[in-house]
């Protein structure tokens, strides 16, 4: 790890971007996974605390009905990443379970910027301009991003091996990518938002009788 601030310090000094650019990434993969132990153990004290507080026999009544019903929605955001009440929460099931495996649970966990819960059921309010722009952030983001990376690293090998940019400046290329990817991911949720809502929608189709044509086909 010495040597790695070694370089970094060194590239900092020289004005080495390149170099500064490269040790930043390699410590960031290097160290990332010890970011995901801390959210757990946050997780794990938020329940231990609701946990503590409904074993007190001080707390009665209300007041423990409504703390158990936030440990419940805890537990339930620990296991799935998605915070709920009980209402909705149990809507959700419902979807999941009658979808057969269809839509795993990560796709609700992204579209829940998009999900309202009203008159006992579950929307997806995703209107046709975000699903343009959804549709525009895939399909030109992954693109960009895959020929861009592609052409940064070839641009970075020839680099340090010729000392030469064949195809441009490696800057102009790591800024395309970066533009490509941040396309792609900001899509995302609205991607999963509309599986979700069509999942709905074929779910809502089949329990109309032959004769009830008030809702229509799924849209992509």
């Amino acid at each position: 790890m010495d040597e790695f601030f070694r370089l970094l310090a060194e590239g900092l000094q020289k004005g080495n971007v390149l170099l500064v650019i490269i040790v930043l990434v390699v410590l960031f993969v290097l160290n990332a996974h010890k970011l995901y132990p801390l959210f757990v153990e946050r997780k794990k004290s938020r329940l231990k605390s609701l946990e503590a507080a409904l074993q007190s026999e001080w707390v009665q009544g209300a007041e423990r009905e409504c703390l158990k019903k936030q440990a419940e929605t805890e537990h339930f955001h620990a296991a799935t990443g998605i915070m709920l009440e009980k209402a909705p929460r149990e809507a959700l099931l419902r979807i999941y379970e009658r979808s057969g495996g269809r839509l795993p649970f990560v796709y609700f966990r992204r579209a829940a910027f998009y999900v309202r819960y009203e008159n006992g059921e579950l929307e997806v309010r995703l209107s046709r301009l975000e699903r343009l722009m959804m549709w525009g952030g895939l399909g030109g983001g992954l693109p960009v991003f895959a020929i861009s990376l592609t052409l940064l690293l070839w641009t970075l090998c020839a680099l340090v091996l010729w000392g030469s940019e064949p195809f441009g400046p490696w800057r102009f290329w790591l800024i395309s990518s970066v533009i490509g990817w941040t396309g792609a991911l900001s899509s995302r949720s609205a991607y999963s938002a509309n599986r979700v809502r069509r999942e709905i929608q074929r779910q809502a189709s089949e329990t109309d009788t032959p004769g009830d044509v008030t809702n229509p086909p799924a849209t992509p």
